[in-house]
């Protein structure tokens, strides 16, 4: 393993637990301060949306800044978050645990999906316990969706490339082995 590669590994580690720990700490926020934050988001947005749809139209295409407040929550709150340290999470889990087996890939992939649930599940709960919070299942859903739109693509991404490394390995080992039989 070259010393590149450890360092890009290290990395990755150190973006997965830092995006863990900001999930957590965003999951622990009071909800009149996480509302403040994502309605400023929103609202950003929602502006920009509209100042192009009005030069456009002459009309504001968001007229309704509650459900679209709501709609970005969620859409980046809660799916976008995952989705990003999803990426995380799974070039961690695939550059890490490493064995060229075939049942051990799929057995990370599922401990890599476990995570993602279970970990969803944490920061719903946490909010069960913080002021002005609530939890609540189908923001564990949104969060896996997020999580897992990540991690398939990973997920796929390296099973071609363990398929096609398993695929070559097995044709060097019947090669070698044709060549020992003379």
């Amino acid at each position: 393993m070259s010393k590149k590669y450890k360092i890009i590994r290290l990395i990755i580690l150190i973006l997965f637990v830092i995006s863990c720990i900001i999930l957590i700490i965003e999951a622990a926020t009071p909800g009149l301060q996480s509302a403040n934050k994502s309605n400023t988001v929103s609202d950003t947005i929602a502006s920009v949306i509209n100042n192009i749809s009005e030069t456009i139209t002459k009309e504001p295409k968001i007229t309704n800044l509650e459900e679209f407040r709501n709609v970005i929550r969620k859409l980046v709150g809660h799916y976008g978050a995952f989705l990003i340290m999803s990426i995380f999470a799974s070039l961690t889990f695939m550059m890490y645990f490493k064995k060229k087996i075939w049942w051990f890939f799929f057995a990370k992939v599922l401990a890599l999906i476990l995570f993602g649930f279970i970990f969803a599940s944490i920061t719903e709960i946490i909010q069960i316990n913080t002021p002005g919070r609530y939890g609540a299942f189908s923001d564990v859903l949104i969060d896996f969706s997020g999580f897992m739109t990540s991690a398939g693509i990973i997920i796929i991404i390296y099973f071609i490339i363990f398929y096609k490394k398993y695929k070559n390995d097995l044709k060097e080992n019947i090669i070698l082995d044709d060549n020992n039989e003379v």
